[in-house]
């Protein structure tokens, strides 16, 4: 009978992994704007910032996020070898300190397959004085969700507290600082200095 135990396990195991990533090239399974965001927990590379080994989606948005403040959520895709993803990285800093107390939660997930490269993450993470909450993916498993095969990167979702998705930008070349602030503060229900002065 423990033999028996043990490969029900194994089977509910092995489902489980091939219910959270889909088949390859199966584009169609990504999720698109107005969807709800896939659900995860991930290990955090930086728990000081998060106050928790691990950091779920659910904690900041869904049917009832644990977070009362949380209002939307930035959740950004970055690998140690990405240049642009390093650019970036001060700037989602800076959103963070300027949304937070306005109810915007930033999650950075980290794609790095080798223990270099996590560790490089790492070094970057320090270097820009990362204060939100940076997850590791090592496995890839959520960015395959999210992304697809291909990893473009960097790519951002603006998810909304009821855990929809309100904007999906992936591997964009351009400067993301003016459409990030936008969106972000379109998901709070800031008016723009220029929006305000039009009313």
């Amino acid at each position: 009978m423990a033999g028996m135990r043990l490969s029900r396990t194994h089977f509910a195991l092995v489902v489980a992994a091939l219910a959270l990533a889909p088949a390859a090239g199966a584009e169609e399974d990504l999720p698109v704007e107005g969807q709800p965001a896939p659900a995860f927990q991930l290990r955090a590379l930086n728990p000081e910032a998060s106050g928790a080994a691990f950091v779920s989606l659910d904690r900041f948005a869904g049917d009832e996020p644990e977070d009362p403040g949380s209002r939307a959520v930035l959740l950004s895709f970055f690998a140690s070898w990405c240049a642009p993803c390093q650019k970036e990285m001060p700037y989602l800093q800076q959103l963070h300190q300027m949304y937070r107390d306005q109810g915007l939660r930033v999650l950075s997930v980290n794609i790095d397959r080798e223990e270099e490269g996590v560790a490089l993450a790492r070094r970057q993470i320090r270097a820009a004085k990362v204060t939100y909450p940076v997850l590791g993916d090592r496995f890839n498993l959520l960015a395959r969700r999210y992304l697809g095969e291909q990893s473009s990167l960097p790519s951002v979702f603006i998810i909304r507290r009821d855990g929809t998705i309100a904007r999906i930008e992936r591997g964009y070349g351009k400067d993301a600082r003016t459409f990030l602030l936008a969106e972000v503060q379109r998901a709070l229900g800031i008016s723009r200095p220029e929006e305000a002065a039009s009313k």
